[in-house]
C-alpha cells in the first residue's frame, strides 16, 4: 500500500480522504484490518494524534471499526445504511420536519418505482415480487414476522426498479418508516391483524398490475396503498419528529 506522504493543511481530513478512496475503490477490502499507527504515521508523514483523528472521521463514517485494547487496530467496514438514515434523520429534525413528511417523500419516490416495473414487466423482478407475495400469503398477521415481512415488498420495489441512487434514498425513507410503523403503532391486535390482511392483499394485486402491463392502474394503487399506511400509522398518534424515532 503506498501513499504519499501528505505535508498540507487539515492533515486529519487529507489522511481520511485518502483511506476512504481507496476503501471505495476495493485496495483496501471490507474486513480488512489496517496496518499499525506506526506504520501508517510514517507513510503519511503525520503524528499519532492526526492519525487518531482521521480514524475518527473514518468511524463516524462507518468506513473503519476501530477495536481498542492489546489487540487492537482499525477494521474496514461497509456503510450502513441505518448510519445514512441517522445522519439524515438529524438534519431533517433541524429543519424541523415532520414523520409525515417522509411518508409523503416516500409516495413520491415509490409510485415511479412501479411504474417502470409495469413498463418493463422484467422476468426475474416479477419473479422475485411473485416470491414475496407468496411468502406474505403465509404470514401470521400479528407475529412478530410480520412487519418485516410486509415491509420486504416495498424494499423489493426500490431495489427492483434499477436506478441505484433512487434505491439508496428510498432505502435510507424505508429505514425511517419502519421505526414509525412500530413506534408509533402497535404491531398486534386486531387493528393491526386487519392492517396485515389488507397490505398483503394489496401487494398482490399491485403485482398482478405489474404483471399486465398496467402502469396507470398500477401506480394509482400504489400510490393510495402509501397513503393508507401513513393514515393508518399516523392517526391518533403525535406527528413526532424524525429523531425521536431515530434513538
Amino acid at each position: 500500500m503506498e501513499v504519499t506522504s501528505l505535508r498540507e493543511p487539515k492533515m486529519a481530513d487529507r489522511v481520511a480522504t485518502v483511506l476512504r478512496r481507496m476503501f471505495i475503490r476495493g485496495e483496501i477490502p471490507e474486513g480488512t484490518m489496517l496496518p499499525p499507527e506506526s506504520e501508517l504515521m510514517e507513510r503519511f508523514g503525520v503524528s499519532r494524534p492526526t492519525l487518531r483523528e482521521a480514524f475518527r472521521v473514518l468511524e463516524s463514517e462507518s468506513l473503519i471499526e476501530v477495536q481498542r485494547g492489546v489487540r487492537g487496530g482499525a477494521r474496514v467496514t461497509r456503510p450502513r445504511r441505518e448510519t445514512l438514515a441517522r445522519y439524515a434523520g438529524l438534519i431533517l429534525e433541524y429543519e424541523g420536519v415532520a414523520v409525515k413528511d417522509v411518508y409523503d417523500a416516500r409516495v413520491a419516490i415509490e409510485t415511479p418505482m412501479v411504474a417502470e416495473l409495469a413498463r418493463t414487466r422484467n422476468p426475474a423482478a416479477i419473479a422475485e415480487l411473485e416470491r414475496i407475495v407468496e411468502q406474505e400469503s403465509q404470514i401470521r398477521p400479528g407475529s412478530d414476522e410480520a412487519v418485516d415481512q410486509l415491509t420486504d415488498f416495498h424494499a423489493a420495489v426500490a431495489r427492483l426498479c434499477g436506478n441505484q441512487t433512487l434505491q439508496m434514498i428510498s432505502a435510507m425513507l424505508h429505514h425511517i418508516i419502519e421505526k414509525a410503523n412500530r413506534s408509533l403503532q402497535p404491531t398486534k391486535g386486531d387493528r393491526a391483524e386487519q392492517a396485515a390482511r389488507r397490505s398483503a392483499k394489496t401487494h398482490r394485486m399491485v403485482l398482478d398490475l405489474i404483471k399486465a402491463g398496467d402502469v396507470e392502474k398500477a401506480t394509482e394503487l400504489w400510490r393510495k396503498h402509501l397513503q393508507k399506511g401513513e393514515e393508518y400509522v399516523l392517526s391518533g398518534a403525535e406527528l413526532s419528529t424524525v429523531v425521536d424515532l431515530l434513538e
